[in-house]
């Protein structure tokens, strides 16, 4: 089949018309929060009340080492989407700090909560209710200031589940210092990296076995020089923040300020989870001045199922950074030295490209082609970068989601109660299957299930738990699946692979394999753990025995055109009642409708690649249908 591609001229600062749907700025919500400055009577306060409350809510405010304040700071990296205030208080400590140096962590937070409760005690008028909470109920924002580095849990964000006399929760707590003893004045740099944590769940990406360079002075999760690195464009995606670019198959032309409001996003249709971003940075004075390059593209590779801190720095499909920087010149010093951080090899310039043949190269990280062929970067002025790119069709055999309603348990070993194995495909992520801690059900651990009719089968997703607290255990480590028509021969395995260790849904490649039963195999769980656990499995693939309706009509009885198109197109039926369904690429209905007509217009609002079925009773027919507005 030729593959058609779209040429697409787009300026990037008109963005926001263009994918709307992708992108915030400007929406300036306010955030409140609270912030404890803990002195010791052999450290006292380092800072006034008033120059403490500039630093941290100040909008122009400047002082040697400070060049932003903690809220300016959050202003701009979230593209003017968060105002972050905070209330301030002041704490002395009953104890010096050389106490604190000595009891851990675990200990050593319990002074913090003493300090939010000498606040409820002290502020008998303070209402607690206008403090921004986060999805937990629990406050989003709690920020501790040291006045000496060294005490027991300072420079960590820590999640301690606590409930406050008052009754206010607190799940997370973030603690710094102004000035740690390196440092030759004040800065807000660990302030605002462990609000990263804190606030917005920003994971670190410096490698915390300290063998390996992370992702350097790139992003402020990293780490750098006092004035404060950006956050970096993955965290951008992620959070939507500021114009996001998602592009799907077609040619593009493409110019990117550096200012950072705009990036651009192409996620791996099979597992939405990974994604490459392109962003544009130069070198200035104010968060970039360690940027390589004067000006240049900045390209980042993320796996969001990765939740180690960067400790795998093997570049395998199964030890890679969370995010990570596609170094241009290929020699993936970040990867490989703990002594050489950025430098400007890591920077797409005039002359370099990215595709599946350059080094590094477009690949997905199990090695699938991603297609996508970046060249012809060009540097405009001091402040903008072009290039072209191109991302082709997606392969015809992403399908959608099978639905799960028809499906039931065939067998499986004894769970936990209420924990039952249909809670494995209940389509709710919050409810799962776990067989509990003591059973003695030797290994593998097999689930089986009927998926109500026959299905060529070509991806499977599986979720473990996403839980903090026990019941949590069980995530699974290695597994296999196998696909039979019955349950007498189940054959060689369609898949055999390790998880990751984490609550995100994770994505296993199958072959197009026909049947209707299908055998989840667990043979081993993370930590040698006795029990296993699923939280959802999700399948994709379509129905074989479906019949072409192409056989009984000749191709003028049924017409897509134009396609592609720009959202509006027409479906040319033969003269019988059909029904029509429309699924993007994720497997969500978009339109499904039932008409007697010869022609019908349908206008689709969104760019992307539809899956179309028409269904009348000679059987189904399937068209795919591009959308580029």
């Amino acid at each position: 089949m030729n593959r058609i591609i779209n040429i697409v001229f787009i300026n990037i600062l008109l963005l926001s018309s263009w994918s709307s749907g992708y992108c915030q700025t400007d929406a300036n919500i306010p955030y409140r929060g609270i912030t404890i400055y803990i002195s010791y009577p052999d450290a006292p306060p380092a800072v006034t009340p008033a120059q403490l409350d500039s630093i941290i809510n100040g909008v122009n405010y400047q002082e040697a080492g400070i060049q932003r304040t903690f809220r300016k700071y959050w202003h701009e990296q979230t593209r003017r989407n968060a105002v972050i205030k905070h209330d301030i208080f002041f704490y002395v400590a009953p104890k010096a700090s050389t106490y604190y140096d000595t009891i851990g962590w675990q200990n050593g937070i319990l002074l913090w909560k003493d300090a939010i409760e000498q606040v409820i005690a002290t502020n008998p008028t303070l209402n607690w209710n206008n403090f921004s909470l986060n999805q937990g109920g629990a406050l989003r924002s709690v920020m501790i200031i040291s006045s000496k580095w060294g005490p027991a849990a300072v420079g960590g964000c820590h999640f301690p589940n606590w409930t406050l006399s008052n009754g206010v929760k607190i799940n997370s707590i973030y603690g710094s210092v102004l000035k740690a003893p390196w440092d030759v004045s004040n800065n807000v740099f660990m302030n605002l990296h462990e609000s990263g944590h804190g606030i917005f769940r920003l994971p670190d990406t410096y490698d915390t076995d300290y063998n390996s360079g992370g992702t350097s002075f790139y992003t402020l999760m990293s780490g750098g020089k006092n004035d404060i690195e950006p956050i970096g464009g993955p965290f951008r995606v992620q959070n939507n923040w500021g114009h996001v670019l998602t592009l799907g198959p077609g040619t593009y032309n493409i110019t990117l300020n550096a200012d950072g409001d705009s990036v651009v996003a192409i996620r791996n249709l099979h597992d939405t989870l990974e994604f490459f971003t392109i962003e544009a940075r130069k070198k200035t004075t104010q968060g970039n001045s360690l940027f390589p390059a004067n000006l240049g593209l900045l390209i980042w590779h993320s796996d969001t199922k990765v939740n180690t801190s960067n400790t795998l720095q093997d570049r395998t499909p199964l030890k890679h950074y969370a995010h990570s920087i596609e170094q241009a010149d290929g020699l993936y010093e970040l990867e490989t030295s703990t002594t050489i951080g950025g430098n400007v090899g890591d920077i797409y310039l005039p002359g370099n490209s990215f595709n599946t043949t350059t080094t590094p190269n477009t690949k997905w990280w199990d090695n699938s082609i991603s297609g996508i062929d970046l060249k012809n970067i060009q540097l405009i002025g001091t402040n903008k970068v072009s290039f072209t790119i191109t991302i082709p069709n997606p392969h015809t055999g992403h399908y959608p989601l099978i639905p799960q309603g028809g499906w039931s348990v065939v067998s499986a070993p004894v769970s936990q109660a209420g924990y039952e194995p249909a809670k494995a495909f209940d389509g709710d992520v919050n409810t799962y299957y776990h067989i509990p801690y003591g059973n003695t059900i030797p290994r593998p651990h097999d689930l089986v299930l009927n998926l109500g009719r026959e299905y060529s089968i070509n991806e499977l997703f599986y979720t473990a738990n996403k839980n903090e607290s026990p019941p949590w255990e069980g995530r699974i480590e290695n597994y296999k699946i196998y696909i039979t028509r019955d349950t007498l021969n189940w054959g060689t395995a369609v898949a055999t692979g390790t998880f990751f260790q984490t609550g995100i849904q994770q994505y296993v490649a199958l072959s197009n394999k026909a049947g209707t039963y299908l055998k989840f195999s667990v043979l081993s769980s993370f930590n040698s753990d006795a029990r296993t656990s699923i939280a959802e499995i999700n399948l994709r693939g379509f129905d074989p025995l479906g019949q072409s309706i192409e056989t009984n009509y000749t191709t003028t009885d049924f017409q897509i055109y134009p396609n592609p198109t720009s959202g509006e197109f027409t479906v040319q039926l033969p003269d019988a009642t059909a029904e029509i369904t429309i699924l993007n690429m994720l497997g969500e209905q978009i339109i499904k409708t039932e008409t007697s007509k010869r022609e019908m217009i349908i206008n689709l609002e969104n760019t992307g690649v539809y899956l179309i079925y028409i269904r009348t009773d000679q059987g189904v027919i399937t068209r795919k249908l591009i959308v580029n507005r």
